[in-house]
Protein backbone atom coordinates (compact mmCIF):
# COMPACT_ATOMS: atom_id res chain seq x y z
CA UNK A 1 0.00 0.00 0.00
CA UNK A 2 2.85 2.37 0.79
CA UNK A 3 4.35 1.81 -2.66
CA UNK A 4 0.98 2.49 -4.31
CA UNK A 5 0.51 5.60 -2.17
CA UNK A 6 3.90 6.92 -3.22
CA UNK A 7 3.19 6.31 -6.90
CA UNK A 8 -0.14 8.12 -6.71
CA UNK A 9 1.42 10.93 -4.68
CA UNK A 10 4.31 11.27 -7.09
CA UNK A 11 2.03 11.45 -10.10
CA UNK A 12 -0.18 14.09 -8.48
CA UNK A 13 2.70 16.22 -7.25
CA UNK A 14 4.66 16.04 -10.51
CA UNK A 15 1.57 17.30 -12.31
CA UNK A 16 0.98 19.98 -9.69
CA UNK A 17 4.55 21.22 -9.84
CA UNK A 18 4.57 21.24 -13.61
CA UNK A 19 7.39 18.70 -13.70
CA UNK A 20 6.00 17.00 -16.77
CA UNK A 21 6.24 18.76 -20.10
CA UNK A 22 8.49 21.78 -20.47
CA UNK A 23 9.63 22.13 -16.86
CA UNK A 24 12.83 20.16 -16.19
CA UNK A 25 13.66 18.20 -13.08
CA UNK A 26 15.03 14.67 -13.28
CA UNK A 27 13.01 12.13 -11.30
CA UNK A 28 12.53 8.38 -11.07
CA UNK A 29 9.34 7.75 -12.97
CA UNK A 30 6.87 5.62 -10.96
CA UNK A 31 5.39 4.23 -14.20
CA UNK A 32 8.71 3.02 -15.63
CA UNK A 33 8.92 5.44 -18.59
CA UNK A 34 11.78 7.89 -19.08
CA UNK A 35 14.62 9.36 -21.09
CA UNK A 36 17.21 7.28 -19.21
CA UNK A 37 17.08 3.56 -18.40
CA UNK A 38 19.39 1.89 -15.88
CA UNK A 39 19.61 -1.91 -15.99
CA UNK A 40 21.13 -2.78 -12.60
CA UNK A 41 22.87 -5.98 -13.63
CA UNK A 42 23.98 -8.12 -16.54
CA UNK A 43 25.99 -11.32 -16.20
CA UNK A 44 27.50 -14.17 -18.19
CA UNK A 45 29.24 -15.66 -15.17
CA UNK A 46 28.74 -19.34 -14.37
CA UNK A 47 26.73 -20.85 -11.50
CA UNK A 48 27.19 -24.57 -10.79
CA UNK A 49 29.37 -24.73 -13.91
CA UNK A 50 26.71 -23.29 -16.23
CA UNK A 51 26.95 -19.80 -17.68
CA UNK A 52 24.21 -17.19 -17.63
CA UNK A 53 23.01 -15.14 -20.58
CA UNK A 54 21.41 -11.73 -20.11
CA UNK A 55 18.62 -10.56 -22.41
CA UNK A 56 18.06 -6.81 -22.77
CA UNK A 57 15.06 -5.05 -24.31
CA UNK A 58 14.16 -1.40 -24.77
CA UNK A 59 10.75 -0.16 -25.92
CA UNK A 60 10.00 3.16 -27.57
CA UNK A 61 6.41 3.80 -26.49
CA UNK A 62 6.15 7.05 -28.45
CA UNK A 63 5.47 8.08 -32.04
CA UNK A 64 8.90 9.79 -32.16
CA UNK A 65 12.13 8.45 -33.57
CA UNK A 66 15.02 8.46 -31.10
CA UNK A 67 18.79 8.19 -30.90
CA UNK A 68 19.88 6.45 -27.69
CA UNK A 69 23.34 6.01 -26.19
CA UNK A 70 23.72 2.37 -25.12
CA UNK A 71 26.60 1.79 -22.73
CA UNK A 72 27.70 -1.40 -20.97
CA UNK A 73 29.81 -0.86 -17.84
CA UNK A 74 31.76 -3.57 -16.03
CA UNK A 75 30.75 -4.07 -12.42
CA UNK A 76 33.91 -3.37 -10.44
CA UNK A 77 34.64 0.26 -11.26
CA UNK A 78 32.07 1.04 -13.93
CA UNK A 79 34.63 1.39 -16.68
CA UNK A 80 33.04 1.27 -20.13
CA UNK A 81 33.33 -2.08 -21.95
CA UNK A 82 31.19 -1.21 -24.99
CA UNK A 83 29.01 1.62 -26.21
CA UNK A 84 27.19 2.48 -29.41
CA UNK A 85 24.29 4.60 -30.62
CA UNK A 86 20.91 2.97 -31.15
CA UNK A 87 18.16 4.38 -33.38
CA UNK A 88 14.59 3.54 -32.43
CA UNK A 89 11.86 4.24 -34.94
CA UNK A 90 8.36 5.13 -33.67
CA UNK A 91 6.87 2.34 -31.50
CA UNK A 92 10.02 0.27 -31.96
CA UNK A 93 11.45 -2.45 -29.70
CA UNK A 94 15.16 -3.37 -29.71
CA UNK A 95 16.46 -6.58 -28.17
CA UNK A 96 19.90 -8.07 -27.63
CA UNK A 97 21.63 -10.72 -25.56
CA UNK A 98 24.90 -10.75 -23.66
CA UNK A 99 26.59 -14.15 -23.85
CA UNK A 100 30.07 -15.48 -23.00
CA UNK A 101 32.48 -15.17 -25.91
CA UNK A 102 33.48 -18.80 -25.35
CA UNK A 103 31.81 -21.84 -23.83
CA UNK A 104 34.92 -22.38 -21.70
CA UNK A 105 35.26 -19.48 -19.28
CA UNK A 106 38.68 -18.13 -18.39
CA UNK A 107 40.31 -14.81 -17.61
CA UNK A 108 40.76 -14.14 -21.33
CA UNK A 109 37.05 -14.69 -22.15
CA UNK A 110 34.91 -11.52 -22.25
CA UNK A 111 31.19 -11.00 -22.55
CA UNK A 112 29.77 -10.55 -26.04
CA UNK A 113 26.67 -8.77 -27.32
CA UNK A 114 24.62 -10.37 -30.07
CA UNK A 115 21.37 -9.26 -31.68
CA UNK A 116 19.02 -10.37 -34.42
CA UNK A 117 17.15 -7.06 -34.27
CA UNK A 118 16.93 -4.95 -37.42
CA UNK A 119 16.92 -1.50 -35.73
CA UNK A 120 19.82 0.70 -36.80
CA UNK A 121 22.92 0.95 -34.63
CA UNK A 122 26.05 3.01 -35.11
CA UNK A 123 28.30 1.19 -35.74
CA UNK A 124 26.54 -1.89 -37.11
CA UNK A 125 26.58 -4.98 -34.89
CA UNK A 126 27.72 -7.92 -37.06
CA UNK A 127 25.86 -11.23 -37.11
CA UNK A 128 28.43 -12.88 -34.86
CA UNK A 129 28.21 -10.11 -32.27
CA UNK A 130 30.84 -7.86 -30.68
CA UNK A 131 33.12 -8.80 -27.79
CA UNK A 132 33.33 -6.50 -24.78
CA UNK A 133 36.67 -4.72 -24.38
CA UNK A 134 39.08 -3.95 -21.56
CA UNK A 135 40.58 -0.80 -23.09
CA UNK A 136 39.10 1.50 -20.43
CA UNK A 137 40.73 -0.33 -17.51
CA UNK A 138 43.90 -1.87 -19.01
CA UNK A 139 47.28 -0.53 -20.03
CA UNK A 140 47.50 3.22 -19.53
CA UNK A 141 43.98 3.14 -18.06
CA UNK A 142 44.78 0.47 -15.45
CA UNK A 143 42.74 1.26 -12.32
CA UNK A 144 44.17 -1.50 -10.13
CA UNK A 145 41.09 -3.70 -10.38
CA UNK A 146 42.61 -6.22 -12.80
CA UNK A 147 43.16 -5.92 -16.54
CA UNK A 148 41.83 -9.28 -17.75
CA UNK A 149 38.78 -9.67 -19.97
CA UNK A 150 36.79 -11.75 -17.47
CA UNK A 151 36.06 -8.49 -15.67
CA UNK A 152 33.66 -7.64 -18.52
CA UNK A 153 31.41 -10.63 -17.77
CA UNK A 154 29.25 -8.82 -15.21
CA UNK A 155 28.17 -5.24 -14.75
CA UNK A 156 25.23 -3.00 -15.61
CA UNK A 157 23.79 -1.05 -18.56
CA UNK A 158 22.87 2.60 -19.21
CA UNK A 159 20.61 3.77 -22.02
CA UNK A 160 20.31 7.53 -22.46
CA UNK A 161 18.05 9.21 -24.99
CA UNK A 162 20.13 11.95 -26.58
CA UNK A 163 17.60 13.37 -29.03
CA UNK A 164 14.34 12.91 -30.88
CA UNK A 165 14.81 12.26 -34.61
CA UNK A 166 12.72 14.53 -36.80
CA UNK A 167 12.15 14.64 -40.55
CA UNK A 168 12.28 17.07 -43.41
CA UNK A 169 15.00 19.30 -41.98
CA UNK A 170 18.14 17.50 -43.03
CA UNK A 171 19.58 15.68 -46.00
CA UNK A 172 17.55 13.49 -48.32
CA UNK A 173 16.59 10.96 -47.10
CA UNK A 174 15.94 12.60 -43.76
CA UNK A 175 17.06 10.76 -40.62
CA UNK A 176 13.57 9.71 -39.47
CA UNK A 177 12.84 8.13 -42.85
CA UNK A 178 16.23 6.40 -42.76
CA UNK A 179 15.62 4.68 -39.41
CA UNK A 180 11.91 3.88 -39.83
CA UNK A 181 11.06 0.27 -40.60
CA UNK A 182 9.57 -0.65 -43.95
CA UNK A 183 8.28 -4.24 -44.00
CA UNK A 184 10.28 -4.85 -40.81
CA UNK A 185 13.58 -3.37 -42.00
CA UNK A 186 14.85 0.23 -41.60
CA UNK A 187 14.93 2.21 -44.83
CA UNK A 188 18.63 3.21 -44.80
CA UNK A 189 20.82 2.56 -41.74
CA UNK A 190 23.92 3.67 -43.66
CA UNK A 191 22.59 7.25 -43.60
CA UNK A 192 22.94 7.39 -39.79
CA UNK A 193 26.27 5.59 -39.41
CA UNK A 194 29.77 6.97 -39.17
CA UNK A 195 32.30 8.12 -36.57
CA UNK A 196 31.53 11.85 -36.86
CA UNK A 197 27.87 12.37 -37.73
CA UNK A 198 27.73 15.59 -35.76
CA UNK A 199 29.77 17.12 -38.56
CA UNK A 200 27.60 15.80 -41.40
CA UNK A 201 25.52 18.56 -43.04
CA UNK A 202 21.86 18.07 -42.29
CA UNK A 203 22.16 15.47 -39.54
CA UNK A 204 22.10 17.85 -36.57
CA UNK A 205 19.10 19.64 -38.10
CA UNK A 206 17.19 16.38 -37.70
CA UNK A 207 17.74 16.36 -33.93
CA UNK A 208 15.14 17.71 -31.49
CA UNK A 209 14.92 17.61 -27.66
CA UNK A 210 14.45 14.13 -26.14
CA UNK A 211 10.83 13.23 -25.47
CA UNK A 212 11.11 10.24 -23.09
CA UNK A 213 8.75 7.29 -23.08
CA UNK A 214 11.43 4.59 -23.00
CA UNK A 215 10.93 1.42 -20.96
CA UNK A 216 13.07 -1.68 -20.66
CA UNK A 217 13.57 -5.11 -19.12
CA UNK A 218 16.48 -7.37 -18.29
CA UNK A 219 16.33 -11.16 -18.06
CA UNK A 220 19.02 -13.30 -16.40
CA UNK A 221 18.63 -16.78 -17.86
CA UNK A 222 20.57 -19.97 -17.20
CA UNK A 223 19.21 -22.66 -19.49
CA UNK A 224 21.32 -25.52 -18.13
CA UNK A 225 20.35 -24.69 -14.55
CA UNK A 226 16.70 -24.32 -15.54
CA UNK A 227 16.24 -20.82 -14.13
CA UNK A 228 15.44 -17.33 -15.29
CA UNK A 229 14.74 -14.08 -13.47
CA UNK A 230 13.57 -10.80 -14.95
CA UNK A 231 13.49 -7.17 -13.83
CA UNK A 232 12.34 -3.77 -15.07
CA UNK A 233 14.93 -1.12 -15.85
CA UNK A 234 14.95 1.96 -13.62
CA UNK A 235 13.51 4.88 -15.62
CA UNK A 236 14.60 8.49 -15.12
CA UNK A 237 12.29 11.07 -16.70
CA UNK A 238 13.04 14.71 -17.58
CA UNK A 239 16.77 14.04 -17.74
CA UNK A 240 17.43 16.79 -20.30
CA UNK A 241 15.44 19.59 -21.90
CA UNK A 242 17.69 19.95 -24.95
CA UNK A 243 19.22 17.51 -27.41
CA UNK A 244 22.81 16.51 -26.59
CA UNK A 245 23.83 14.12 -29.35
CA UNK A 246 27.37 12.72 -29.11
CA UNK A 247 29.21 10.65 -31.68
CA UNK A 248 30.41 7.13 -30.95
CA UNK A 249 33.83 6.43 -29.53
CA UNK A 250 33.90 8.47 -26.32
CA UNK A 251 32.38 8.74 -22.84
CA UNK A 252 30.21 11.75 -23.69
CA UNK A 253 26.49 11.26 -23.33
CA UNK A 254 26.47 10.15 -19.69
CA UNK A 255 24.69 10.61 -16.35
CA UNK A 256 26.73 13.72 -15.54
CA UNK A 257 24.87 15.61 -18.28
CA UNK A 258 21.52 15.83 -16.51
CA UNK A 259 19.70 19.07 -15.97
CA UNK A 260 20.83 19.80 -12.39
CA UNK A 261 17.41 19.84 -10.72
CA UNK A 262 15.88 16.75 -9.11
CA UNK A 263 12.51 15.70 -7.76
CA UNK A 264 12.62 13.03 -5.08
CA UNK A 265 9.75 11.16 -3.45
CA UNK A 266 10.69 10.27 0.12
CA UNK A 267 8.78 8.49 2.86
CA UNK A 268 9.78 8.20 6.52
CA UNK A 269 8.03 7.91 9.87
CA UNK A 270 6.79 11.50 9.62
CA UNK A 271 5.08 11.17 6.25
CA UNK A 272 5.57 11.10 2.49
CA UNK A 273 7.00 14.16 0.76
CA UNK A 274 8.33 15.29 -2.57
CA UNK A 275 11.48 17.42 -2.59
CA UNK A 276 12.75 19.52 -5.47
CA UNK A 277 16.42 20.43 -5.27
CA UNK A 278 18.64 22.62 -7.44
CA UNK A 279 22.13 21.11 -7.52
CA UNK A 280 23.77 23.75 -9.70
CA UNK A 281 26.09 25.12 -7.00
CA UNK A 282 28.26 22.14 -6.09
CA UNK A 283 31.94 22.08 -5.20
CA UNK A 284 32.68 20.78 -8.68
CA UNK A 285 31.15 23.12 -11.24
CA UNK A 286 28.67 21.37 -13.46
CA UNK A 287 28.52 18.22 -11.34
CA UNK A 288 24.97 17.52 -12.51
CA UNK A 289 25.22 13.85 -11.56
CA UNK A 290 24.18 14.97 -8.05
CA UNK A 291 20.66 15.42 -9.40
CA UNK A 292 20.64 11.85 -10.70
CA UNK A 293 22.11 10.48 -7.47
CA UNK A 294 19.44 12.26 -5.43
CA UNK A 295 16.69 10.27 -7.17
CA UNK A 296 18.20 7.02 -5.83
CA UNK A 297 19.49 8.08 -2.40
CA UNK A 298 18.57 5.54 0.29
CA UNK A 299 19.90 4.79 3.75
CA UNK A 300 18.71 1.18 3.88
CA UNK A 301 18.02 -1.65 1.43
CA UNK A 302 15.36 -4.17 2.48
CA UNK A 303 14.42 -7.50 0.94
CA UNK A 304 13.82 -11.18 1.69
CA UNK A 305 15.98 -14.28 1.59
CA UNK A 306 15.30 -18.01 1.17
CA UNK A 307 17.92 -20.64 2.05
CA UNK A 308 15.69 -23.69 2.59
CA UNK A 309 17.73 -26.87 2.85
CA UNK A 310 14.97 -29.06 1.33
CA UNK A 311 15.00 -27.15 -1.97
CA UNK A 312 18.71 -26.27 -1.87
CA UNK A 313 17.68 -22.63 -2.16
CA UNK A 314 20.06 -19.71 -2.58
CA UNK A 315 19.57 -15.95 -2.45
CA UNK A 316 21.64 -13.14 -3.98
CA UNK A 317 21.03 -9.42 -3.67
CA UNK A 318 22.19 -7.18 -6.52
CA UNK A 319 23.25 -3.83 -5.03
CA UNK A 320 24.30 -1.37 -7.75
CA UNK A 321 25.51 2.21 -7.38
CA UNK A 322 24.94 3.65 -10.90
CA UNK A 323 26.73 6.95 -10.19
CA UNK A 324 29.53 5.78 -7.87
CA UNK A 325 32.25 6.22 -10.50
CA UNK A 326 31.82 9.99 -10.44
CA UNK A 327 32.55 10.09 -6.71
CA UNK A 328 34.95 7.19 -6.08
CA UNK A 329 36.96 6.58 -9.28
CA UNK A 330 39.57 8.96 -7.90
CA UNK A 331 43.38 8.48 -7.92
CA UNK A 332 44.84 7.44 -4.58
CA UNK A 333 44.92 8.67 -1.92
CA UNK A 334 41.60 10.35 -2.73
CA UNK A 335 39.47 11.25 -0.88
CA UNK A 336 36.17 10.17 -2.38
CA UNK A 337 33.46 12.76 -2.86
CA UNK A 338 30.37 12.66 -0.64
CA UNK A 339 28.16 10.64 -0.35
CA UNK A 340 30.76 7.89 -0.89
CA UNK A 341 33.44 7.45 1.75
CA UNK A 342 36.05 5.28 0.04
CA UNK A 343 37.75 5.47 -3.36
CA UNK A 344 37.92 2.46 -5.67
CA UNK A 345 40.97 0.38 -4.82
CA UNK A 346 41.05 1.60 -1.24
CA UNK A 347 38.80 0.42 1.54
CA UNK A 348 35.24 -0.58 0.66
CA UNK A 349 31.95 1.06 1.62
CA UNK A 350 30.97 -0.36 5.04
CA UNK A 351 27.51 -1.76 5.67
CA UNK A 352 25.51 -3.10 8.58
CA UNK A 353 23.42 -6.19 7.88
CA UNK A 354 20.62 -7.32 10.21
CA UNK A 355 18.22 -10.17 9.50
CA UNK A 356 15.12 -11.89 10.84
CA UNK A 357 13.45 -15.20 10.14
CA UNK A 358 9.75 -15.51 9.40
CA UNK A 359 8.99 -15.92 13.10
CA UNK A 360 10.80 -12.71 14.13
CA UNK A 361 14.00 -14.30 15.41
CA UNK A 362 16.98 -12.32 14.21
CA UNK A 363 20.51 -11.11 14.67
CA UNK A 364 23.02 -8.62 13.37
CA UNK A 365 25.82 -10.05 11.28
CA UNK A 366 29.08 -9.62 13.22
CA UNK A 367 32.79 -9.70 12.44
CA UNK A 368 33.70 -13.07 11.01
CA UNK A 369 30.27 -13.51 9.45
CA UNK A 370 31.50 -12.27 6.09
CA UNK A 371 33.12 -14.39 3.44
CA UNK A 372 35.41 -13.33 1.91
CA UNK A 373 36.13 -10.85 4.68
CA UNK A 374 37.03 -7.41 3.28
CA UNK A 375 38.78 -6.41 6.51
CA UNK A 376 38.57 -6.37 10.27
CA UNK A 377 35.67 -3.94 10.37
CA UNK A 378 33.11 -6.36 8.93
CA UNK A 379 30.99 -6.33 5.77
CA UNK A 380 31.45 -3.83 3.00
CA UNK A 381 30.64 -3.34 -0.66
CA UNK A 382 33.65 -2.79 -2.87
CA UNK A 383 32.24 -2.34 -6.34
CA UNK A 384 29.84 -0.43 -8.53
CA UNK A 385 27.63 -3.46 -9.18
CA UNK A 386 27.82 -5.75 -6.14
CA UNK A 387 26.20 -9.08 -5.39
CA UNK A 388 25.52 -9.89 -1.74
CA UNK A 389 25.52 -13.67 -1.36
CA UNK A 390 23.44 -14.73 1.66
CA UNK A 391 24.57 -18.08 3.05
CA UNK A 392 23.56 -20.49 5.79
CA UNK A 393 25.13 -23.58 7.31
CA UNK A 394 21.99 -25.51 6.34
CA UNK A 395 21.62 -24.02 2.88
CA UNK A 396 22.91 -25.11 -0.52
CA UNK A 397 25.92 -22.80 -0.39
CA UNK A 398 28.24 -22.13 -3.30
CA UNK A 399 31.80 -23.36 -3.32
CA UNK A 400 34.58 -20.79 -3.41
CA UNK A 401 33.99 -17.07 -3.55
CA UNK A 402 31.27 -16.94 -6.23
CA UNK A 403 27.72 -16.03 -5.22
CA UNK A 404 25.15 -18.79 -4.90
CA UNK A 405 22.60 -17.85 -7.56
CA UNK A 406 24.37 -15.68 -10.12
CA UNK A 407 27.93 -16.96 -9.80
CA UNK A 408 29.12 -13.39 -9.31
CA UNK A 409 32.75 -12.69 -8.45
CA UNK A 410 31.96 -9.11 -7.41
CA UNK A 411 30.48 -10.44 -4.22
CA UNK A 412 30.27 -10.07 -0.47
CA UNK A 413 29.22 -13.28 1.26
CA UNK A 414 27.14 -12.97 4.41
CA UNK A 415 26.87 -16.05 6.61
CA UNK A 416 23.76 -15.99 8.75
CA UNK A 417 22.80 -18.15 11.73
CA UNK A 418 22.42 -21.79 10.69
CA UNK A 419 18.85 -22.21 11.94
CA UNK A 420 17.52 -19.14 10.09
CA UNK A 421 16.70 -20.51 6.65
CA UNK A 422 14.31 -17.84 5.43
CA UNK A 423 13.12 -14.37 6.32
CA UNK A 424 14.09 -10.78 5.56
CA UNK A 425 17.11 -8.54 6.01
CA UNK A 426 18.00 -4.87 6.30
CA UNK A 427 21.24 -3.58 4.77
CA UNK A 428 22.25 -0.15 6.09
CA UNK A 429 24.99 2.12 4.74
CA UNK A 430 27.26 3.24 7.59
CA UNK A 431 30.14 4.95 5.80
CA UNK A 432 31.14 8.31 7.28
CA UNK A 433 29.90 10.31 4.31
CA UNK A 434 26.78 8.17 3.81
CA UNK A 435 25.75 8.87 7.40
CA UNK A 436 26.61 12.56 7.15
CA UNK A 437 24.79 12.85 3.82
CA UNK A 438 25.34 14.87 0.68
CA UNK A 439 24.02 18.35 1.17
CA UNK A 440 22.84 21.00 -1.17
CA UNK A 441 25.76 20.40 -3.47
CA UNK A 442 28.87 18.25 -3.53
CA UNK A 443 31.03 18.57 -0.41
CA UNK A 444 30.19 22.22 0.09
CA UNK A 445 27.39 24.32 1.57
CA UNK A 446 25.30 26.01 -1.07
CA UNK A 447 21.87 27.43 -1.60
CA UNK A 448 19.22 24.96 -2.63
CA UNK A 449 15.65 25.46 -3.69
CA UNK A 450 13.33 23.01 -1.98
CA UNK A 451 9.62 22.48 -2.17
CA UNK A 452 8.39 19.88 0.27
CA UNK A 453 5.05 18.16 -0.05
CA UNK A 454 3.40 16.76 3.05
CA UNK A 455 0.47 14.45 2.43
CA UNK A 456 -1.25 15.75 5.54
CA UNK A 457 -0.75 19.48 5.20
CA UNK A 458 -0.47 20.11 1.48
CA UNK A 459 2.30 21.99 -0.29
CA UNK A 460 4.70 23.88 1.93
CA UNK A 461 7.39 26.23 0.72
CA UNK A 462 10.71 25.43 2.35
CA UNK A 463 13.84 27.29 1.35
CA UNK A 464 16.14 25.57 3.84
CA UNK A 465 19.03 23.37 2.75
CA UNK A 466 18.40 19.65 2.79
CA UNK A 467 20.78 16.78 3.59
CA UNK A 468 20.31 13.58 1.57
CA UNK A 469 21.58 10.63 3.62
CA UNK A 470 22.67 7.22 2.36
CA UNK A 471 23.96 6.20 -1.07
CA UNK A 472 22.50 6.23 -4.61
CA UNK A 473 21.51 2.59 -5.03
CA UNK A 474 19.26 0.31 -7.03
CA UNK A 475 18.93 -3.43 -7.58
CA UNK A 476 16.91 -6.51 -6.75
CA UNK A 477 16.89 -9.85 -4.96
CA UNK A 478 17.11 -13.06 -6.98
CA UNK A 479 16.50 -16.50 -5.51
CA UNK A 480 16.76 -20.04 -6.83
CA UNK A 481 15.18 -23.38 -5.94
CA UNK A 482 16.74 -26.72 -6.89
CA UNK A 483 14.38 -29.69 -6.72
CA UNK A 484 16.50 -31.90 -9.00
CA UNK A 485 14.93 -34.16 -11.59
CA UNK A 486 11.18 -34.63 -11.18
CA UNK A 487 8.58 -36.81 -12.87
CA UNK A 488 6.19 -34.76 -15.01
CA UNK A 489 3.38 -36.48 -16.97
CA UNK A 490 5.27 -39.75 -16.91
CA UNK A 491 8.55 -38.23 -18.09
CA UNK A 492 11.58 -36.64 -16.44
CA UNK A 493 11.72 -32.87 -16.11
CA UNK A 494 13.96 -30.39 -14.40
CA UNK A 495 12.66 -29.00 -11.10
CA UNK A 496 14.79 -25.86 -10.88
CA UNK A 497 13.46 -22.31 -11.03
CA UNK A 498 14.15 -18.78 -9.87
CA UNK A 499 12.66 -15.32 -9.61
CA UNK A 500 13.64 -11.69 -8.94
CA UNK A 501 12.09 -9.01 -6.73
CA UNK A 502 12.91 -5.29 -6.62
CA UNK A 503 14.41 -3.97 -3.38
CA UNK A 504 12.51 -1.83 -0.89
CA UNK A 505 14.22 1.13 0.73
CA UNK A 506 14.35 3.51 3.66
CA UNK A 507 15.15 7.20 3.08
CA UNK A 508 16.29 10.10 5.18
CA UNK A 509 16.26 13.70 3.96
CA UNK A 510 16.90 16.21 6.71
CA UNK A 511 15.58 18.39 8.07
CA UNK A 512 12.05 17.23 7.33
CA UNK A 513 9.72 20.22 6.95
Amino acid sequence: MNSLKRKVLATAVFAGLGVAGSAQAVYQDPHGLGQVLIYPYYTVQAADGNAYNTYISVVNTTADGKVVKVRFREGKNSREVLDFNLYLSPNDVWTAAVIPASATLGEDVPGRIITADASCTNPAIPAGGVNFRNLAYAGANDDGGGETLDRTREGYVEMIEMATITNGLGVDPDSLTAITHVSGVPDDCAAVRGPALSGVPGFTEDLAPPSGGLSGTGTLINVQNGSDAGYNAVALANFRAAAFYTDVGNEAGNLNQADPVSVVVSADTTGTRVYTADWTTSALAGFAVDAVSATMMHTNVINEFVLDAATKSNTDWVVTFPTKRYYADIPAPGPAFTPFTEIFGGDCEPIEFTYFDREEAGAAAADGDFSPSPGPSGASLCYEANVVSIRSGQGHNPSGDASGVLGSLNTTGINITDDLQNGWANLRFIGTNAVAGVGTGLNAPASIANLAYNANSGLNANGAAQQYLGLPVTGFMVRSFNNGTLTCAGASCQGNYGSAFTHNYEDSILPAP
